[in-house]
This record gives C-alpha cells, sequence and structure tokens, in this order.
C-alpha cells in the first residue's frame, strides 16, 4: 500500500459519541484521516459530549489514524460541505443525514449491520424452538439469535419442542427480519 491515497472520513457528533466507531476503526475497518466536530464547540454538560470527548481520545491512540477536530462540523450543512470539499465519505448513526448528502459517499451503522446479517435463503435447513402460538390457525413462533422472528407453519402444536424446518422466505420489517418456514419432516399418522 506504497503508493495508496489517504481516505478521508467525516463523522458526525452523535456517531463520534457511539463508542462503535472506536471499535471499526481500533479493528481496521475505517483508516486515514478523521475529521470530527469539536466537542468543545457544542454544550459541555452534554452526556453525549462527554462520550464524544473520550472516544476522541481514544480514536488518538489508534495508529494508521489521523484525527482534526473542526467546531465547524456541529453545523449539519458545514458537515455536509466538508463531506464535498475533502471528498470524504460520511460515517453516521444517522438514515436522514446519510440521505441528505444526496449522492455523496455515506456510510450509515445500518448499511454495515446488513452486511454482517444473516441471510436465509429458500431452502434452508434451521433447527428451532417453537416459543408460542402464531396469529393464524397452526403457526409456531421461533426466534433466532439477534432477534430474528420465525413464522412456523403447522407448528402451533409443538410450543415447547425443537423442529427442524425449511426457510419458505423472509420479509424485511422496520423492526427486523421474519423468517417464513415449514417443518422440515411431517409426522404420519
Amino acid at each position: 500500500m506504497l503508493f495508496r491515497k489517504t481516505r478521508t472520513f467525516v463523522v458526525d457528533l452523535d456517531t463520534v459519541a457511539d463508542a462503535r466507531i472506536v471499535r471499526l476503526v481500533e479493528l481496521g475497518f475505517v483508516s486515514g484521516r478523521l475529521l470530527l466536530p469539536d466537542p468543545k464547540a457544542t454544550d459541555s454538560g452534554d452526556h453525549r459530549v462527554c462520550r464524544a470527548r473520550e472516544a476522541i481520545e481514544r480514536l488518538r491512540r489508534v495508529s494508521g489514524v489521523t484525527v482534526k477536530l473542526d467546531p465547524a462540523l456541529a453545523d449539519r450543512d458545514k458537515l455536509i460541505a466538508a463531506v464535498k470539499r475533502h471528498r470524504a465519505t460520511l460515517i453516521t448513526l444517522s438514515s436522514e443525514l446519510k440521505a441528505a448528502c444526496e449522492g455523496l459517499p455515506a456510510i450509515a451503522y445500518a448499511d454495515i449491520y446488513n452486511l454482517f446479517k444473516p441471510s436465509y435463503l429458500p431452502g434452508t435447513n434451521l433447527r428451532v424452538r417453537i416459543a408460542k402460538r402464531g396469529k393464524e390457525k397452526d403457526e409456531g413462533i421461533a426466534h433466532l439469535e439477534g432477534g430474528i422472528k420465525v413464522v412456523v407453519e403447522n407448528a402451533a402444536a409443538a410450543v415447547g419442542s425443537d423442529l427442524e424446518v425449511v426457510v419458505v422466505g423472509t420479509l424485511d420489517t422496520e423492526v427486523g427480519q421474519v423468517v417464513f418456514a415449514r417443518p422440515r419432516f411431517t409426522e404420519v399418522r
């Protein structure tokens, strides 16, 4: 990486105050120059500002990262202008701020989460524990790690039991992913 150009990232105050940005940088997902709002430019009594100051001190100790504070970045419009001026990438918690960048490079935490979110394709076999009856007749409800809800047809009688199921489809909702499945084996009577 001898001739690799240094990347510049602009990070808003709410994101700096979130400890996950420090982990992203420490793990090497983000390196280069970080342009951050100066927490001194905002209300010092705010708990978020105290967390941001702590995060900035930790970020300064990460090798391969240069931290530059700019009090103007506390203003949303100036933050977006800095992304454009420095040809930077915005990292934010806010999907609204990402949308306001209108075509400029921006990454929301939800984008990163979605990269690592498991995908359950039709035909995938799972083992689940049916926790309760569903809304529809004969449905059973289970949950996977990460709070993913599994709706299993013909499983109402299996509450409290483990079942092998086959995924038939998925649905992404505002509150998370829902997996629809049917029992892998049917009982012969």
